[in-house]
């Protein structure tokens, strides 16, 4: 496990950073509470991106982020959704890629430059040529992804860190069914229009109800596109 990067002298600041120690006991008392099989934080999951239609909506007092992930949690949170095509970006991608538009003609240049002016910095963006060059390496994903055939778990990629850490990030509802949680929108999209039938994604915060039927077992089960993959299976207990 030395060459796991969380546990590399190197990482420690980002590991920090991540909240990783906060991440460890999280999952210690998810295992206490539910069993050896228990949700962890920045678990690898797979879901069917055809039947995600919805994002999570964040309500005052009420934000579920990604520093929550494995998070165990009943009530009525899973309720406050609404539907994925109200997204700019999922809306963008599937113009540009169904309708052939081009990313200026969708209006999502301009909707990212307002972004910038009332914040500063928006998705690592600065200004105009930043976000062009965003959505051109938003077209070299598409075209890598779409040649493979498959999105790549974060564990296949050279920006591995913690688990599915920095993927498409989901909540679990009560029924074990998958929302988007707000990060993850481009390649949520670019998988629909590709009429993909699974992809790895960042576990965000579960029902309880789900954790305790079993609903989301199925949640774990590897597609057979994904099962000789290489590096789908690095460590998932640390």
């Amino acid at each position: 496990m030395s060459d796991y990067p969380p546990f590399q002298i190197r990482n420690w600041h980002r590991s920090i950073e991540t909240q990783v120690p906060q991440k460890a006991l999280r999952d210690l008392k998810n295992r206490l509470l539910f069993g050896p099989d228990a949700p962890k934080s920045d678990e690898r999951i797979f879901i069917d991106p055809r039947q995600v239609t919805r994002v999570f909506q964040r309500r005052k007092g009420m934000k579920l982020l990604r520093r929550h992930t494995g998070l165990v949690r009943g009530g009525d949170w899973d309720l406050s959704t609404r539907p994925l095509q109200e997204l700019r970006k999922f809306r963008a991608v599937w113009e540009h890629f169904v309708e052939h538009k081009s990313w200026e003609e969708t209006g999502i240049i301009e909707s990212m430059l307002q972004s910038v002016r009332e914040k500063g910095i928006y998705d690592g963006c600065r200004n105009r040529d930043d976000i062009l060059k965003r959505y051109r390496h938003i077209d070299a994903l598409y075209d890598s992804i779409r040649r493979l055939g498959r999105i790549q778990s974060m564990a296949e990629r050279p920006e591995f860190f913690r688990r599915e850490y920095d993927g498409v990030f989901v909540h679990v509802d009560r029924h074990g069914e998958v929302m988007l949680a707000g990060n993850g929108n481009h390649r949520l999209a670019i998988a629909k229009v590709l009429g993909l039938t699974s992809m790895p994604a960042q576990l965000g915060v579960v029902h309880r109800d789900a954790v305790e039927s079993g609903a989301f077992d199925k949640l774990r089960q590897v597609p057979a596109s994904y099962a000789k993959a290489s590096g789908w299976d690095a460590p998932q207990s640390a």
